[in-house]
């Protein structure tokens, strides 16, 4: 073999290697940017927004032109000009609309939008987000089973779409894979509370009160429970509770009307 030759074999070699390793490190980047955007959302969801806003300020210099990342921080936005600033929420949910076209972070943002949406009274669009969020989830967990993210949003679109048994499939696939406990057991809860399970709705909302006791959101999905169960102790417990912790949170009014009509 020519000496020619062999130097254009090790040279392809080279460039094969470099790509791969581009790739590679392309891919390690992606998942870096999911992980930082659900531990972010996680604390978000649990309406946890300084602990949220301090995992993205910190990462924004590394993951911010990613889609993962700009949906977290539109969700954060929104959170923040919940009650405040109303056009800092629009510009935010603007944001988020745009993700939901990206591929890697489309279930995941498509969900949020679903939500944001469904509170601002706006629900056949809701209705409409969610279902894209469950088209999209289910075909990233067709590509990968073990994705522990597209499971969680497979789940939680599920549970918006009224497919609640096999929500729960998926949640549980989520929870095996290494998503966020206490996320998977708010949905869970969900789940059942929407299929007017109530005692097994509570079981799921405690477990994941017992695995993060600031999750707000659960406190009041809790005591809708416990109305159902004739609790009503319990019930104005769980309601103070979660206005404390989410006091311009999405069911604040509520919550607040049904303390003042028990007198509290």
């Amino acid at each position: 073999m020519s000496i020619k030759k062999t130097a254009a074999i090790v040279a392809s070699i080279i460039l094969m290697v470099a790509g791969q390793a581009v790739c590679e490190e392309s891919n390690a980047a992606d998942e870096s940017a999911v992980t930082v955007s659900n531990e972010a959302i996680a604390e978000l969801a649990a309406w946890e927004n300084t602990e949220a806003r301090k995992i993205l300020q910190k990462n924004r210099g590394k993951y911010g032109k990613t889609p993962e990342f700009k949906t977290a921080w539109a969700l954060l936005e929104i959170q923040e000009g919940a009650g405040g600033d109303a056009s800092k929420a629009t510009k935010a949910l603007t944001s988020l609309g745009q993700s939901t076209k990206k591929q890697n972070a489309g279930a995941a943002a498509s969900y949020w939008q679903g939500e944001i949406l469904y509170q601002q009274k706006q629900r056949k669009q809701a209705d409409t987000a969610w279902k894209t969020a469950l088209t999209q989830a289910e075909k990233a967990v067709k590509a990968d089973p073990k994705d522990a993210t597209a499971q969680f949003y497979y789940g939680a679109a599920l549970i918006r779409t009224k497919q609640f048994a096999q929500a729960r499939k998926a949640l549980q696939q989520a929870d095996k894979n290494g998503f966020d406990k206490a996320m998977v057991r708010h949905q869970t809860g969900l789940s059942y509370l929407f299929q007017e399970n109530w005692q097994a709705a509570k079981k799921a909302f405690n477990q994941g009160l017992k695995i993060e006791p600031r999750y707000a959101p659960m406190y009041f999905w809790r005591a809708m429970a416990w109305e159902k169960l004739g609790r009503k102790d319990n019930m104005l417990v769980d309601l103070d509770q979660y206005l404390k912790l989410a006091p311009k949170g999405p069911d604040a009014a509520k919550a607040k009307a049904v303390l003042k009509s028990a007198g509290r």
